[in-house]
């Protein structure tokens, strides 16, 4: 068993599929668009925004290149560049992904299952291409960060609106979208150990439910994650962020952050249902890492 401040090569995998929804980024930055439409009439219950937040992404698949730099306490900064894409599997989501570099973790991949099911857990599953073998993470593992990032891995997972109790807050505005604001807490302490979080704010777009910024206590006391999205856009039908960053807090100052930016975007495009199969990871016979979308430019 890992402990929460511990970072391992495996856990260290685990979520690089996640890079699929929710986000951040820069102070000074100005959005791309013009302010979403507010929906008619305006939501007034939180269960209701919640629940739309969940379903936002339902019925479909997506890829892209993500690459993340990371600024930790010390000041030190760090790359990766990944593979990340996903494919609902009836009312669930699978999660790919699949590491390029750096060096030392190139060729890494994971597969993780995002459960709607009653009863049915969510699972990650990394192959270590070092060891030649699949790692079967547990789900005390899910508040492990996310390559030494800011972000933990079971942040990156769908929120069942059913694990949160909620309170709207009202309306408001954030870098010039409308959005709706809610407050979260999580019922179980099973949900604050898949995210490693417990209470706090969720920001979301009124059009489109887009999560645009929140803020969450952690799990480690006197601690918050702040998320933050920049460059939304629309993909393919969809709403989504070109670049997000992820904060840490710790008694009111931040201590690090971590920035992500996607290219070749793209959704719906019917992707094969084999790569989201946990035995094709770590499989020499599969062509999901030399899939690029037609989007990808770089």
């Amino acid at each position: 068993m890992f402990s929460r401040t511990r970072t391992s090569l495996f856990t260290l995998a685990t979520l690089a599929a996640a890079a699929l929804s929710t986000a951040a980024t820069a102070q000074t930055a100005e959005p791309l668009l013009a302010a979403a439409t507010p929906t008619s009439p305006m939501v007034t219950d939180c269960r209701q925004v919640i629940e739309s937040v969940q379903n936002r992404y339902n019925g479909y698949d997506s890829w892209r290149i993500v690459h993340m730099t990371i600024t930790d306490e010390t000041g030190a900064v760090k790359t990766r560049r990944i593979a990340a894409a996903h494919k609902n599997d009836g009312i669930n989501r699978r999660l790919r992904s699949f590491v390029f570099d750096p060096e030392e973790l190139a060729n890494v991949e994971s597969s993780v299952r995002d459960s709607f099911e009653k009863g049915v857990p969510d699972k990650v599953w990394v192959y270590l291409p070092s060891a030649d073998k699949i790692i079967d993470v547990k789900s005390e593992d899910l508040s492990q960060r996310l390559y030494g990032s800011d972000l933990a891995v079971g942040e990156m997972l769908i929120r069942q609106a059913d694990d949160y109790d909620c309170k709207m807050l009202g309306t408001g505005e954030f870098r010039g979208y409308p959005v709706y604001k809610i407050y979260v807490n999580p019922r179980t302490e099973d949900e604050v150990i898949r995210l490693g979080l417990r209470d706090g704010e969720l920001w979301a777009d009124t059009e489109t439910f887009m999560p645009i910024y929140s803020s969450f206590n952690a799990d480690a006391p006197n601690e918050q994650r702040v998320l933050e999205t920049l460059d939304l856009r629309w993909v393919d039908g969809v709403f989504a962020p070109a670049r997000y960053r992820v904060s840490t807090i710790k008694e009111g100052r931040v201590v690090s952050f971590s920035d992500f930016e996607t290219t070749g975007e793209q959704f719906n495009i019917g992707l094969p249902s084999a790569w989201f199969d946990e035995n094709d990871i770590g499989n020499p016979d599969s062509d999901f890492r030399d899939f690029r979308s037609d989007s990808f430019v770089n």
